[in-house]
């Protein structure tokens, strides 16, 4: 680091600028806290993110001593730095409370507006930039459209928040970086392949399986784009509540243009290699593919079990401050007489451990109920992408009946193998989806529970004695089961297993299986 540079408050500065020795001083952490909580607009978490900043630097400035005196320079001009930009979200935060202050409580009953376009993108332009192999012509009408309700733009221009549709735009254009670099790469892949193919099918091949992947990623993209405006939307509505019951509609279009080959790749291009060695080769692929779902799966699941472990701790935390609190109020009543609601409601309304994981729990609940939603929509992709490697692998078996059984022989018995190691991964597969089910079924009664406990005058010992040990112990299925990541981390290894097998197959070539099974 240069002793003449100027700090900036981004976590990406620090990452890139710090000494690669220097020891780990939380100040990267503290500036990403600070951006996410300014990209929220949230003034008040802001301002306190800023100021652990200050503490953060000051902390860095004592690691860094005499070993990294430039450094030290640098980190000491943070101070005025911050200094302004306090000044500064103070002011939006007396511009924000004036704004709340005098906007009406309530908000006009919604009229549903048009779909207008908020963001598109010619994605063939943003990959050919990048990326253009000699043989690819153009990627043309390759397209996406973001669309939204127009009466929430008409609020969000109301209230003077133009920033937050900018995000909208903000956040697409990041995504469809990723998936431009994506393709890109994918395209690289495809055009080393095709220079060291100097059979005209197998180049033809290469192009068709470029086509058809550009398609398939393109099309997997949509959830991605179609969640953007709501996600900004809750976060408007955060700030103004009198918006809450508006409705988000999304629309999301993509076109799906023709891709354009140079001289002699055109004349090959509807050509497909046929035959029992294309389709192992394929199956290879389509296994590759079927790996890579379930690896995703396997992290979904467990992100969803530690969501769901940290939602049963604070569950855990409620019951036993209430039974603190039941003990308390029982001090408090004359001999036998029953502990009365209102005593119980004193006491737990100025425990602060029990009002402070109240709404952890409503917030895990709605992350948990996210993560437990993307396991189900991600467990019946793999289901259906088994299903069809296993049909493939019924193909490639008659083939390889019909071909010489002394050549074919061994490539056989791999197959039978690898297709018994899917049919395993999809009973896994089955499993999981049990629990992710049972979860999703009992989750509502564990809603009813938690708005329960925010009423305005919650029925404790009700909740807590008759509803509480039921609920939570059937909808996230005791303390050891969680919602299938033991099922998910299984069926992803009996699917690398299949996938080993299947790439020993492919080992041997185009020329050797051709020569076997045809």
């Amino acid at each position: 680091m240069k002793a003449t540079m100027t700090p900036e408050l981004d976590q990406k500065w620090w990452s890139k600028n710090k000494p690669k020795l220097m020891k780990k001083t939380g100040l990267g952490d503290a500036l990403k806290a600070y951006q996410v909580a300014e990209d929220q607009m949230d003034w008040d978490k802001t301002l306190k993110a800023l100021s652990n900043v200050k503490r953060k630097v000051a902390e860095a400035v004592k690691l860094a001593g005499s070993k990294h005196s430039d450094t030290v320079t640098v980190l000491k001009k943070y101070p005025k730095i911050i200094d302004k930009k306090e000044k500064e979200l103070e002011e939006k935060k007396k511009d924000a409370a004036a704004r709340a202050k005098s906007a009406s409580a309530d908000a006009p009953k919604q009229k549903l507006g048009k779909s207008v376009v908020i963001w598109k993108k010619d994605l063939g332009t943003e990959i050919t930039k990048k990326y253009k192999p000699d043989w690819l012509k153009e990627l043309k009408g390759y397209a996406f459209q973001l669309k939204l309700n127009d009466d929430l733009l008409d609020v969000l221009e109301d209230e003077g928040d133009y920033v937050t549709p900018q995000q909208m735009v903000d956040d697409a254009n990041a995504v469809t970086d990723k998936l431009v670099d994506l393709i890109v790469k994918e395209l690289k892949a495809t055009d080393a392949a095709f220079k060291k193919a100097s059979d005209a099918k197998k180049r033809a091949a290469l192009i068709k399986g470029f086509d058809d992947k550009l398609a398939t990623i393109m099309n997997g993209a949509k959830k991605h784009y179609e969640s953007i405006p709501a996600k900004r939307w809750l976060a408007f509505v955060k700030r103004k509540q009198q918006y809450k019951d508006y409705k988000v509609k999304t629309g999301f279009e993509i076109a799906i243009g023709a891709l354009g080959v140079v001289g002699g790749a055109a004349g090959v291009a509807g050509a497909a290699a046929t035959g029992g060695a294309s389709l192992a080769l394929g199956i290879v692929s389509l296994v590759r593919g079927v790996a890579q779902l379930a690896d995703k799966i396997k992290d979904a699941a467990q992100e969803a079990e530690k969501v769901e472990k940290n939602l049963k701790g604070d569950l855990d935390t409620l019951l036993a401050r209430y039974r603190n609190a039941e003990g308390e109020a029982k001090k408090q009543v004359q001999g036998g007489a029953e502990v009365g609601a209102s005593v119980l409601k004193g006491i737990l309304g100025t425990d602060t451990p029990f009002l402070a994981t109240l709404p952890k729990c409503d917030k895990n609940y709605g992350l948990w109920q996210n993560k437990v939603a993307g396991l189900e929509v991600g467990g019946r992709k793999l289901s259906q992408a088994i299903m069809k490697g296993l049909q493939e692998c019924d193909k490639l078996e008659k083939a390889m009946k019909q071909a010489d059984a002394k050549k074919a022989g061994k490539y056989l018995d791999k197959l039978k193998k690898a297709r018994a190691s899917l049919q395993k991964g999809l009973d896994g597969c089955s499993d999981m989806m049990k629990r992710v089910s049972d979860a999703d079924k009992n989750a509502p009664n564990l809603k009813k529970m938690l708005d329960a406990l925010n009423s305005s005058n919650p029925k404790y010992a009700q909740i807590f004695d008759k509803v509480f040990p039921v609920v939570v112990n059937l909808t996230l299925a005791g303390a050891n089961a969680g919602v299938g990541f033991k099922e998910a981390s299984s069926t992803l290894d009996t699917v690398n297993t299949a996938l080993g097998l299947f790439n020993d197959i492919a080992s041997e070539g185009k020329d050797q299986l051709e020569e076997a099974i045809g």
